[in-house]
């Protein structure tokens, strides 16, 4: 993440010594100083990122040269925004002088910033001058962590060479345990009583295969019930969340509702609130749900569940209970004491793959595309980096996209050896190194696309246009004179796409074209890992505690009735905010916090959308890209 921030900043340091006001204020020595130190300090940060993984110390001097790289965007971002806002201007004034009645007259400039003059290039220039001198200290600092030199190079996103993913939906090595799984879902040859609710849980380490077993069977047995849901818990085991989904899948007889249809939500909240003063949203919810599943075959997936605390089950057990003989419901977890506190009648763990079912999963991908020859010349080496995956589906698989790329045999042994399968946490060191691989081999810009995606939750179901667009505005797009920026963006995402960052795809039925996608939870905790402190996604009633100073893209949802938490006022240089709304709230006060902010995103859940913002927003000189969600459908500006 430093390396791409540090990257682009140098890029634009570059346009700006080439500029007019360079020359002014005596700022042209000051600006080649800072690229001249950015420019050392880069050739530091491949090593630098690899070892902020087990060096906290590392870590913390990576903050700060990330701190400042983000003031110096911000400097030059205003003065740029300055430039843009003159030379309209200037447009404005010719036009009217060509003609009295205009409509230039009219048209509103949404640029507060005034005409760059003598005091504005002081400021920056004073303002230039104080970077420099934190980078001063940084640069010290450096020295005593003898970090190895790499040569800087010239970086490009390439075009996917091929738009073919690899297909490896038809999991080696698990037919056996599908099959069972199909059968006890089925109730095939279950002759004695069964409990209601019948629970099956899904039990295995983190990157064995849990979700992606539990969808091939939730497809294969999906037309044999009269009800289906299927609900990501993820780490935090909202009670409220979990029985939304549930009673918003059942209402439109779809698995994979979002949190964005507000049309429901507000026939459910209009419902709620109509209800016994006597009875909590949850209450109702649940006799909701009991009401609609009663005497139905009934089936339910809740994937990835890590809650250890029986209490938090107990009402779903109890609303569920009404459900028709042969209903069930299928759980995935890492942890077998989940399933225990579940009540499961079933419980199947999941082991990792054989080696030679591991290999297949990484070869289908890794030679996919080269002749016999390259295949014989590689095996070998292949073979041992597999032996590395430990048996992992989704070590393999991100591996082996790694390696289509790489052509050489050097290159592959240079993976086999590297360092970074040195992580001391068994767990961590099988799962994680193949990511951090992948990671390390991206484009600078491509990082920092990637490592923004941990603004969203776990489970979450990316829209692709809003994703690029974001991207877009956050400037980690390169431009190029021969191609329009849109389709640069999109590029970026199939490059992620096609590396296994990305995954269970939905595609335009019409062109083909992805437009919507998850990421796996480990993928997301990587991306968490490489931003971490700058990504955030909470909740106004948790993570109240947290230091949030440093945040530069933050998802909040204000839940029903909630109050905003002072404590994300400290995240004053946010350049991203995603705000999920549950009722309505004065915006006003929050966002004269801040004023650094790129891309601004209003998703009302429930009740009205803004016919406009509050006039503080016109102070956001650097905001690029503003969507406001109601429904499936949002509005980009």
């Amino acid at each position: 993440m430093a390396w791409a921030l540090v990257s682009t900043i140098k890029d634009q340091l570059s346009s700006f010594i080439a500029s007019e006001f360079s020359s002014i204020a005596n700022v042209k020595g000051e600006v080649q100083k800072l690229e001249s130190k950015l420019h050392t300090i880069q050739a530091l940060l491949n090593d630098a990122e690899k070892r902020q993984v087990k060096e906290e110390a590392v870590k913390l001097w990576l903050d700060k040269l990330k701190d400042v790289s983000y003031q110096v965007d911000d400097l030059l971002d205003e003065w740029n925004t300055a430039m843009i806002k003159e030379k309209i201007e200037k447009q404005q004034k010719d036009e009217e002088e060509k003609a009295e009645t205009s409509a230039a007259k009219k048209r509103k400039v949404w640029l507060p910033i005034s005409i760059p003059n003598l005091f504005q290039h002081r400021v920056i220039a004073r303002k230039i001058k104080e970077l420099n001198e934190k980078l001063d200290e940084i640069n010290k600092e450096r020295e005593m962590f003898g970090f190895e030199l790499s040569r800087a190079i010239e970086e490009v996103v390439e075009r996917p060479k091929t738009t073919s993913f690899v297909d490896v939906s038809k999991i080696l090595g698990r037919d056996e345990v599908r099959k069972d799984l199909v059968s006890i879902l089925l109730g095939e040859g279950n002759q004695k009583e069964e409990r209601s609710p019948y629970v099956i849980s899904l039990v295995g380490m983190g990157g064995i295969g849990k979700t992606t077993l539990a969808q091939l069977a939730y497809n294969e047995v999906k037309t044999h019930f009269d009800m289906k849901v299927w609900v990501c818990v993820s780490n935090s085991f909202n009670k409220y969340k979990i029985a939304m989904e549930i009673l918003e899948s059942i209402q439109y007889k779809s698995p994979n509702m979002t949190a964005s249809q507000s049309s429901l939500e507000s026939e459910i909240l209009e419902f709620l609130e109509s209800q016994s003063p006597n009875m909590t949203a949850l209450q109702t919810l649940l006799e909701t749900i009991c009401r609609k599943v009663e005497g139905k075959k009934f089936f339910l997936v809740l994937d990835d569940v890590w809650n250890e605390d029986s209490t938090m089950w107990e009402p779903f057990k109890l609303a569920l209970n009404c459900v028709a003989n042969g209903s069930r419901i299928l759980v995935t977890t890492r942890k077998t004491r989940v399933a225990e506190i579940m009540e499961s009648v079933s419980i199947i763990n999941l082991k990792e793959l054989s080696k030679e079912d591991c290999w297949l999963v990484f070869s289908k991908i890794a030679f996919f595309d080269r002749d016999s020859n390259q295949r014989e010349q590689l095996e070998g080496l292949g073979r041992q980096i597999v032996e590395k995956c430990k048996g992992l589906p989704l070590a393999a698989k991100t591996l082996g996209s790694l390696m289509r790329f790489k052509r050489s045999i050097q290159e592959w042994k240079s993976v086999l050896d590297s360092n970074l399968w040195q992580l001391e946490d068994a767990e961590i060191k099988s799962i994680f190194a193949p990511l951090l691989f992948s990671y390390y081999d991206l484009s600078s810009p491509l990082r920092r696309c990637f490592s923004f995606c941990a603004v969203f939750p776990k489970g979450y179901v990316f829209s692709i246009d809003e994703l690029v667009f974001m991207w877009i505005a956050q400037g980690y797009i390169k431009s190029n004179a021969n191609m329009e920026i849109e389709i640069m963006a999109r590029d970026y995402f199939e490059n992620l796409a096609i590396r296994s960052l990305f995954q269970d795809f939905e595609k335009d039925k019409d062109d083909g074209k992805i437009i919507r996608c998850k990421m796996h939870d480990i993928v997301h905790d990587v991306a968490q890992l490489m931003s971490k402190n700058e990504c955030f996604t909470i909740n106004s009633d948790i993570n109240l505690g947290l230091d949030y100073k440093n945040a530069r893209h933050l998802q909040l949802k204000i839940l029903k009735e909630a109050q905003i938490p002072e404590s994300i006022y400290s995240a004053s240089n946010l350049r991203t905010l995603i705000l999920v709304f549950q009722g309505d709230y004065n915006l006003s006060t929050l966002f004269q916090h801040f004023r650094c902010l790129r891309t601004l995103t209003l998703n009302f859940e429930y009740g009205d959308m803004l016919k406009e913002l509050p006039d503080v927003v016109e102070n956001f000189i650097h905001l690029r890209l503003q969507l406001v969600v109601g429904s499936r459908n949002y509005h980009k500006e």
